[in-house]
């Protein structure tokens, strides 16, 4: 462990020594210059594997080490302020017609590609239709396909999208950044041609990726990526905005939670991954200049988008039955999981949906429902009763079986949920189940082909309503075991189906919108195609040793995750110290 530690400070070390930096690189100060971890664990060996490819519609095919904030949106959100509205970037503004069934988007005059070639609508288009072609096999392709019947640009800052059904929300659900949502929209005259299920977009001779965002690739390689500020940026140069202070942004290979605080209070990390609240509260205590969102204070962290559900593959036996799926919630001690694995900074979640300002009233006007399926009830007798009656017994070491086989219940997972897993599985086997956890590297790709019968997942959700949130359990998304699903719920019901496709028409304000949205979770806590378990907090440490400026509780421009789409905002809006 130590020698990973030194070797990920060498690298930096190297980068700051003056004429002793690799590659043939310039010379950035370390007060211009950024460090994270990667937020995916990515990598082998303490390295980055996908080092050489810059494609973000292959599922689970790339770390978020540039193309979330280097692809500009038509617009970002801010769910952290109530009373936020969407905040025009790429695109000026854009208007729907009477029902909803079509868009219209102005785009904003002197958007670049890095490449110096124009961004029009002409690019907005190619890339829906590209994506449209491809559905199923690229990220947002279904979404695309569902929805679109004709993408056209009426001339270079003008786009007109023609839907399938009405969608008042089509443009917020997917062209407006908002924490880890949105469509990438790629350069046509780079991707015409190319086929977007293999096309790597990486080759720097070339000036590949071209992007829109003001930095540009210094060095790839398995050790690290590093941007450096691009000074020709659009929109400095129309005056839209200024240029970013950070000169150069360094992303290192995944790091364990011990590794990035030993490189924090070395100050060889900026910003990093989120910890545990025993590392962040160690941190504090010995760093100074180290902050979190609400500053040096608890809880350390804002709600994410993100609630984290135990999910199943709904197509196979036993969790294709929905009394077993209860069963099993019945087992779940929620407050214990947050008092014990948590030290008590979070909060449990009884909804597939955040609790964020926005979201709030949907959260309390479903309470009853809530109450009536008995979500979050904590009864083994429950659990027993349920397995009794499904002709499960408990064997002779305390387990259930039917048949001859045990009730095995082994739960996929990644490093982030390594805290709450062992306390959940503790709960199962009090309750009759073999339950176990394994972390693999392959963890992603056996979850979306179904491989993984059961995992812990968040659930992206919009951070304004219910309803990205929620389509994501709509049948449109079910592949069978062994082909890749870009949701992994993998559950089907008609019923929840057409009360999803009947939300998706209906506008928000629209006074029957809540009634769509209760019957809606009527269908879902009646079924439980997943277990919601915790709500999702960001515990990200901030360094202010060298930049200052960072989004905060008192100042919630918008959240600190540097792999969300919304990091180029943070970039902006950072100042080095002194």
């Amino acid at each position: 462990m130590a020698a990973k530690l030194l070797s990920a400070a060498a690298i930096v070390a190297a980068l700051a020594a003056c004429g002793g930096e690799p590659g043939g690189l310039k010379q950035v100060p370390r007060n211009r210059t950024l460090i994270a971890d990667c937020a995916e664990n990515n990598t082998c060996g303490g390295q980055i594997q996908d080092y050489n490819t810059f494609n973000p519609f292959v599922p689970g095919g790339i770390s978020r080490i540039g193309y979330q904030f280097l692809y500009e949106p038509l617009y970002f959100f801010n769910g952290y302020k109530a009373d936020a509205e969407p905040l025009p970037w790429l695109a000026t503004g854009h208007e729907y017609n009477a029902d909803y069934s079509a868009v219209t988007v102005h785009i904003r005059p002197g958007v670049e590609w890095s490449d110096g070639r124009s961004w029009t609508a002409r690019d907005f288009v190619f890339t829906i239709n590209m994506l449209k072609a491809h559905a199923p096999e690229l990220v947002f392709a279904t979404d695309m396909d569902t929805w679109v019947e004709e993408a056209v640009a009426l001339d270079d800052l003008t786009a007109r999208i023609t839907l399938k059904s009405p969608n008042p929300r089509f443009l917020a659900s997917y062209f407006t950044h908002i924490h880890g949502n949105g469509v990438p929209i790629v350069p046509e005259h780079i991707w015409a041609g190319q086929d977007p299920t293999t096309f790597a977009n990486y080759d720097p001779a070339r000036g590949w990726p071209v992007v829109t965002g003001p930095y540009e690739i210094a060095l790839s390689e398995p050790a690290q990526r590093i941007w450096d500020l691009r000074p020709d940026w659009w929109a400095a140069k129309t005056g839209f905005c200024d240029l970013p202070q950070v000169e150069r942004m360094i992303f290192l290979p995944y790091m364990e939670e011990h590794q990035r605080v030993q490189n924090l209070l070395v100050n060889k990390l900026d910003i990093c991954l989120e910890l545990r609240p025993s590392n962040i509260i160690s941190l504090l205590q010995q760093h100074d200049k180290m902050s979190t969102w609400t500053g040096r204070e608890p809880p350390y962290s804002y709600m994410t988008p993100w609630p984290i559900a135990l999910g199943f593959n709904n197509l196979e036996a036993p969790f294709s039955d929905r009394d077993i799926r209860r069963a099993i919630n019945f087992a779940i001690d929620r407050e214990q999981l947050v008092e014990i694995g948590w030290q008590n900074s979070g909060d449990y979640a009884l909804l597939p949906l955040p609790d964020v300002p926005q979201m709030r009233p949907y959260l309390h006007a479903v309470a009853d429902l809530v109450d009536r399926y008995e979500i979050g009830v904590h009864d083994t007798a429950r659990t027993a009763a349920i397995m009794r009656d499904k002709g499960w017994a408990r064997n002779a070491d305390g387990y259930w079986a039917k048949d001859g086989a045990v009730f095995a219940l082994t739960i996929d997972i990644f490093a982030h949920f390594q805290d709450l897993t062992p306390i959940l599985v503790a709960q199962l086997k009090e309750a009759g189940f073999d339950a176990s956890f394994r972390m693999t590297s392959d963890f992603i790709s056996r979850m979306n082909q179904g491989e993984a019968r059961s995992f812990l997942m968040g659930n992206l959700s919009s951070m304004r309503d219910p309803y990205q949130g929620l389509s994501h359990f709509h049948s449109r998304y079910v592949q069978p075991t062994g082909v890749t699903a870009e949701y992994a719920w993998r559950w089907q019901s008609a019923e929840f189906d057409a009360l999803i496709d009947r939300m998706a028409q209906t506008p928000n304000e629209a006074p029957e919108m809540m009634g769509i949205y209760r019957e809606a979770m009527d269908v879902w806590l009646r079924e439980l195609p997943a277990i919601p378990i915790v709500q999702w907090p960001h515990r990200i440490p901030v360094n202010e040793t060298y930049w200052t400026g960072w989004p905060s509780a008192e100042d919630p421009y918008i959240n600190s995750s540097y792999w969300a789409r919304s990091w180029l905002l943070v970039l902006l809006n950072l100042r080095p110290v002194g």
